[in-house]
């Protein structure tokens, strides 16, 4: 893996240093690395980061394969939805983690992601810039460097990259869209689950319904920030569970795992500067329980008030 950069005029008699900080936005930590594998060339000859370069001048970074790789690869089935050779986007299905555990070192998708790596002569590490429980289906961002991680966890931060997801909730929602902005951290310091407190750590999630039922809503859901559980918490907090979520208050009646998909991804790739929009259809799962909730072959009972969306002022 490589990335090239054309010296401009205004980069004429700088240091490749000064080029890789202020064009291309390396961290220090990254031009360490960098410095301590030679990984630099300018015009095909391997360079110091203190030498000038001069207009027109082509600098070419390679990044290193990471030798200490701690996946285990294992051969299994991706749905890849774009790869090249800075990111690789994948739909994962629910009931997977995403990372290995002490007590489950097999069956996640960095297993799968590594075995196909190592399968095209790579020994990149497993960096998932966006996060999904395991029990949520959908779009996942995997970097295949540090540089690209770092990269795109900045437009995270910056709310430049847009994360979507749809959801299936108890009750029916009383507002067409709005803003929730509460804070979400542990109750208490050896609490199992996270809610809503105010010594939590700022959330925010933009919620737009798409469909209202007898006994359940189809939402939209935008993070503004990516706080453990957020969707789950929020939701469940002002009254309206996700389905399947009985670890957060929902019925597993209609289906065994939370209603939540990771619908839509929205980025802009740091090297080619593209615009990216990946989206994944719901899974049958999903598919199955709204139409289960159109026909209204079961009554849902509400399982708490919703007069949490008139204490709350949605901005």
């Amino acid at each position: 893996m490589h990335l090239e950069y054309r010296v401009t005029k205004d980069n004429d008699n700088q240091k490749v240093s000064q080029v890789l900080k202020n064009k291309l936005k390396f961290s220090r930590g990254e031009m360490r690395r960098l410095k301590r594998c030679a990984g630099v060339m300018v015009n095909g000859q391997t360079v110091r980061l203190n030498t000038p370069v001069t207009e027109g001048d082509l600098i070419r970074v390679n990044f290193q394969d990471d030798n200490d790789q701690s996946v285990l690869p294992q051969d299994m089935p991706l749905d890849i939805l774009f790869e090249d050779e800075h990111i690789l986007v994948v739909n994962k299905p629910s009931n997977m983690l995403v990372h290995p555990l002490s007590y489950h070192v097999l069956d996640t998708l960095a297993n799968g992601v590594i075995y196909h790596w190592q399968q095209q002569g790579h020994n990149s590490k497993f960096r998932a810039v966006s996060r999904l429980d395991k029990d949520t289906s959908g779009v996942i961002l995997i970097a295949k460097s540090s540089y690209m991680c770092h990269q795109l966890s900045e437009q995270m931060k910056n709310g430049l990259c847009r994360r979507e997801y749809l959801a299936v909730v108890h009750n029916r929602v009383t507002m067409d869209d709005g803003i929730i902005d509460l804070p979400i951290g542990r109750p208490y310091d050896d609490s199992l689950i996270f809610g809503v407190t105010p010594r939590g750590k700022e959330a925010i999630t933009h919620f737009t319904v798409i469909q209202l039922f007898a006994g359940g809503s189809l939402v939209r859901l935008r993070l503004g920030t990516g706080r453990t559980h957020q969707i789950r918490v929020h939701m469940s907090h002002l009254g309206h569970p996700l389905m399947g979520d009985d670890l957060y208050g929902g019925s597993l009646d209609l289906i065994r795992r939370q209603a939540l998909h990771s619908w839509r991804l929205k980025f802009n790739h740091p090297v080619t500067k593209q615009n990216m929009q990946l989206k994944v259809p719901l899974p049958d799962d999903m598919v199955s329980l709204i139409q289960k909730l159109k026909d209204n072959r079961i009554s849902m009972q509400p399982l708490k008030s919703t007069s949490a969306f008139r204490k709350y002022n949605y901005r």
